[in-house]
């Protein structure tokens, strides 16, 4: 005996198997699920697109922007001693660093040399 047929032993003759309609509930909202689970699939399908379209074209303006700085920038702001360098970007960002750690202390960075993280080898 299972569980159905238990359940119409103990509830008497007047309650039947209505298990054609149980089973059009259940098709009914797993159908209403699934057409839910779609359109926000689509919604947010549509919104990522309107995302990935806003940052290119926010890229394509901050490289125009960009270039157009640059073309417009001096050849050289940096110092002569400095000048022998490789990545300018690198030496500004690490020269913004050392004056938010200095403060406004007058200070003069020397030279800037790749190192070790701290670690020295033997």
């Amino acid at each position: 005996m299972n569980n159905l047929d238990f359940i119409l032993a103990v509830s008497g003759p007047e309650v039947s198997a209505n298990t054609s309609g149980t089973l059009e509930i259940v098709g009914v909202g797993f159908i209403f699920v699934m057409v839910v689970l779609a359109l926000l699939a689509i919604v947010t399908s549509v919104i990522g697109a309107i995302f990935i379209r806003f940052d290119a074209n926010a890229a394509t303006k901050s490289a125009a922007t960009a270039t157009a700085a640059a073309a417009l920038a001096p050849t050289s702001t940096l110092p002569a001693t400095l000048d022998n360098q490789q990545d300018p970007v690198l030496i500004a960002v690490i020269t913004a660093a050392v004056h938010s750690v200095v403060g406004d202390r007058a200070h003069r960075i020397v030279s800037i040399r790749p190192g070790g993280l701290g670690v020295q080898k033997d």
